[in-house]
């Protein structure tokens, strides 16, 4: 006799399988992902497997937060009410299956690989570089391409889904529809890893910013692809101000002078990266076309990895606004705010259709 079937504690439905594929791509830098399942939220979270590796969660809470106020996420990633269950399934095969009609969309490389084209204006120094500066060091200076633009969504038929799930060795069940074809896909779900215990609580918060994400993804695609670490530095906007212009910061932090009496801005924002081809420097000042918001109470500097902050580059690449918030022991928030609707970022506000991914991630120590 077969057993009885168990009601489901996963029912979801979508008129439209894109925006969740959106958000679902922006984690698909591994092959499976463990979810969270709670009476009030529905998570889905990546991590590396080394300690230092970074981990992300896109969160399905009915309260997302907001980039443009607190841009906080919930304090602790993992739901805990009943009921609850937790597993780990195929992300590759969720999105090869909501993309079974081939309307799902999909997502270009947003940072191009050196010698991919030149770019019209000029990299760094010309176009979207109001509010920042460029300088390279060790080797010979030389412009990478910006990114490609977000592919637009894919006008007429749209893919319908139902999505269960009946718990624990369960599969996880889709019902696609597309003009009356409907196609069942069943994904078989796995016992969750023991996970990294990484949540980011706003209370915890000793810096923060808000930027539009062209602006990042711009400084991003800058960096050489050789490079090894990524260091993010900070600077309160009284210490900005406490200097007129001028002199210029060599890549030791060592003060260069410029004319008589005259000292550097100290930028608000700075990004630098080291690797085999010498090192790159991206400076921010005080400018709100560029930096929406910000926060800071003293100077932080704190390095990472640059391959794991690399794994942000489709939540860039699909995001209008991006918040960055550090605590006291380096661990940073990278959160990216994602229009779902069709008709653009404006109707996504509008609509209040908008999506939040998040990465965590931890700085290297200071002799690594």
């Amino acid at each position: 006799m077969p057993p009885a079937p168990r009601d489901d504690i996963l029912l979801a439905t979508m008129p439209d399988v894109r925006p969740l594929a959106s958000i679902l791509r922006a984690l698909a830098f591994k092959h499976v992902t463990h979810a969270y399942i709670a009476a009030s939220a529905f998570s889905s979270y990546q991590f590396e497997l080394d300690p230092e590796d970074p981990a992300a969660y896109v969160d399905g809470r009915p309260e997302p937060s907001d980039p443009s106020s607190s841009a906080s996420p919930p304090s602790s990633p993992v739901p805990t009410s009943a009921p609850y269950c937790q597993m780990t399934v195929s992300l590759a095969t969720i999105l090869e299956c909501l993309n079974i009609f081939g309307n799902a969309g999909g997502s270009s490389n947003p940072f191009k690989r050196e010698g991919d084209g030149e770019d019209e204006e000029g990299g760094g120094c010309g176009g979207r570089w109001r509010g920042g500066k460029r300088r390279r060091m060790g080797s010979e200076e030389y412009e990478e391409p910006r990114g490609g633009g977000r592919l637009a969504h894919e006008e007429g038929k749209t893919t319908s889904l139902r999505l269960s799930f009946a718990g624990e060795g369960q599969p996880l069940v889709l019902l696609l529809e597309e003009s009356g074809i409907v196609t069942r896909c069943e994904i078989t779900s796995y016992e969750p890893e023991a996970l990294l215990d990484l949540a980011f609580s706003d209370e915890d918060k000793v810096q923060r910013l808000i930027i539009k994400s062209d602006w990042l993804r711009d400084a991003l695609a800058e960096l050489p692809p050789s490079s090894e670490k990524l260091t993010i530095s900070f600077s309160p906007p009284q210490d900005s101000r406490a200097r007129g212009r001028g002199g210029r910061y060599r890549y030791d932090d060592s003060f260069d002078g410029g004319n008589d009496g005259e000292e550097e801005e100290v930028p608000l924002f700075r990004i630098e990266s080291v690797g085999t081809m010498g090192s790159t420097e991206m400076d921010y000042s005080d400018d709100k076309d560029v930096l929406e918001a910000f926060e800071c109470d003293h100077p932080l500097r704190n390095t990472y990895k640059f391959s794991h902050i690399q794994l942000t580059k489709v939540a860039l690449q699909n995001s209008i606004k991006a918040s960055i918030r550090t605590d006291a022991g380096g661990l940073v928030s990278f959160q990216f705010m994602i229009p779902l609707s069709p008709r653009g970022a404006k109707a996504s506000i509008a609509e209040n259709k908008i999506g939040f991914v998040e990465f965590l991630c931890v700085a290297l120590d200071e002799d690594y």
